[in-house]
């Protein structure tokens, strides 16, 4: 333990692979200009479908710079999340990796390594040579596994799995261990890989959008999965100062809740979504007026997008909420899955480090059950002091996390 004090937090490192970029400076470029990465996917047979696009991450090669004892028994998620790790440590200024039973690791994770399950099936089928070894990373919590091996975080070690608010609610849990003095650096976020079951339950559905999904417009026709990581290296803030870390802005709350109404529909009533931004102001000691950007869920769906209008102004007042921007990156990279609470968490952290809101690429018209201002196709530059993150999952699993500007 480090301390038993009140330990504040703050963001020194982002790593990210997405549909839109594969380091974090090509993310933010992309981010910034709109940019939508949401084409054509090419990992499994999608012919079947009525959707047949996703925020598919382009890249030639994942494994390019790891030992091949690493990469023995890893799947492409566990590749996503080991680059955006990588990233993340070195954006951070980390070199010394000896064992240290003050640094953790806590990740949101999905289906895993789901797609390396799949890809064993179909050559068993074909009647190829698959040995079950390929099944051995299946596990969401494999990627935890590895990163705490290969860059000895001893400390405490977790996989959170709740669904799409997954990599939101592992941001909330490392921001607590800091906070209490048990950690003084955590590696959190979340990886998330296209797979076909999951890409077929979402379309079986029917949420899906037969084109790049628009959130908040009025002709939006649904949702878009993506796919890829974003890892934060969350840094008790004394300790980010003595070594001259960079620091991105300040995580200063969150809430976690759960509607606990229905499988896949959220309250009809909003309810649970709006009682997590507040609790995630309370936690934060904010005002909800002291609110000036948030990143959305939005994930385009006839459903989301009215219920966290409603959620937003209920939460933060009528008044205010009018006065906000809020966008959906998801209008760029897709749903994410488990990773998408991570990847919106850094679209947030970047937007108040650049002090500039990212558009709702493609949005052209508002749904006039959305009345609020969603930064239509170009960014914003704006002062941003606080952000929220959103994150609305399926069984009603909702979480907020709330960034400050570093100043």
């Amino acid at each position: 333990m480090i301390s038993n004090e009140f330990n504040p937090v703050v963001v020194t490192g982002i790593g990210v692979v997405s549909a839109i970029g594969n380091c974090v400076t090509e993310f933010e470029t992309a981010l910034f200009n709109g940019k939508c990465g949401i084409s054509p996917v090419t990992l499994f047979d999608v012919s079947e479908f009525a959707c047949q696009l996703a925020g598919q991450v382009q890249c030639s090669d994942l494994s390019t710079g790891f030992l091949p004892s690493e990469l023995k028994r890893v799947s492409r998620c566990d590749l996503l999340g080991m680059n955006a790790a990588r990233q993340a440590l070195q954006d951070a200024g980390l070199h010394d990796f000896s064992p240290r039973y003050d640094r953790g690791i806590v990740l949101g994770g999905g289906a895993g390594g789901m797609l390396s399950w799949e890809n064993y099936r179909r050559a068993k089928w074909q009647g190829l040579r698959a040995g079950p070894g390929k099944l051995l990373n299946s596990s969401p919590c494999t990627l935890t596994d590895i990163l705490a091996a290969k860059y000895g975080f001893c400390g405490y070690r977790s996989t959170v799995t709740t669904a799409c608010s997954s990599s939101s609610t592992s941001i909330g849990a490392a921001y607590d261990l800091i906070r209490s003095g048990e950690l003084s650096m955590a590696l959190t976020g979340g990886a998330e890989s296209l797979c076909e079951v999951t890409f077929a339950g979402f379309n079986s559905l029917r949420v899906m959008s037969p084109e790049p999904c628009r959130p908040f417009d009025k002709d939006r026709k649904g949702l878009c999965l993506g796919e890829g990581a974003a890892v934060l290296v969350l840094e008790n803030y004394t300790h980010a100062v003595q070594r001259r870390a960079r620091i991105y802005a300040h995580v200063c709350g969150y809430g976690f809740n759960s509607d606990a109404y229905h499988m896949t529909a959220p309250h009809p009533e909003a309810k649970g979504m709006s009682r997590v931004i507040r609790l995630a102001l309370e936690n934060a000691g904010l005002m909800p007026d002291q609110i000036d950007y948030v990143n959305a869920h939005g994930t385009a769906t006839t459903v989301n997008d009215p219920l966290e209008t409603k959620a937003i102004k209920d939460a933060l007042g009528h008044e205010h909420a009018r006065r906000l921007v809020i966008s959906s990156t998801k209008s760029m990279i897709g749903h994410c899955l488990g990773a998408a609470g991570a990847l919106e968490a850094a679209a947030a952290v970047l937007a108040v480090y650049r002090q500039k809101a990212p558009p709702t690429a493609g949005l052209k018209q508002a749904d006039p059950e959305c009345d609020l201002d969603y930064a239509p196709q170009r960014a914003k530059p704006m002062g941003i002091r606080y952000a929220l993150s959103n994150s609305f999952a399926f069984g009603g699993n909702n979480a907020c996390v709330v960034f400050r500007h570093a100043t």
